[in-house]
């Protein structure tokens, strides 16, 4: 096996016990355009998306975001760090506001479930995906 040098770049730096009262499906890293601060955002099955800020040192839990009926399985933030998006097996997408925590767009994905999210380099548009393809 070749090796390609990424355990030299990439090592555990933290871990937050009970980050979630399940299993996290998700999660996406940015710094914010607005404060500087640096936002880990989560999605698990126990329906939530949680908002953290990391200081270096630790996680401080800033928001729980609520209204996914069932496990977000997708998170992403756009280039500025300022919006955070999630897909659920709800078949929602939802965008939120990252300092407030509020949910500023809810979107049905139609009949299949939304599996995955991104919002484009420039951060003007999501794409999703389903299993089906």
């Amino acid at each position: 096996m070749a090796n390609t040098g990424l355990s030299q770049l990439y090592s555990i730096i933290f871990k937050q016990e009970n980050a979630h009262e399940d299993s996290i499906w998700s999660c996406a890293w940015q710094q914010s355009d607005r404060d500087r601060s640096e936002n880990i955002i989560t999605g698990g099955i126990d329906d939530l998306v949680k908002v953290w800020k990391w200081t270096g040192e630790k996680l401080e839990l800033r928001h729980v975001l609520e209204g996914h009926q069932l496990g977000v399985v997708s998170v992403d933030m756009n280039l500025s760090g300022t919006l955070a998006a999630s897909s659920s097996l709800d078949s929602h997408v939802r965008v939120w506001d990252v300092d407030t925590g509020k949910c500023i767009k809810s979107m049905e994905a139609g009949p299949v479930d939304a599996w995955t999210i991104s919002f484009s380099p420039d951060s003007r548009f999501l794409a999703t995906g389903s299993h089906s393809g």
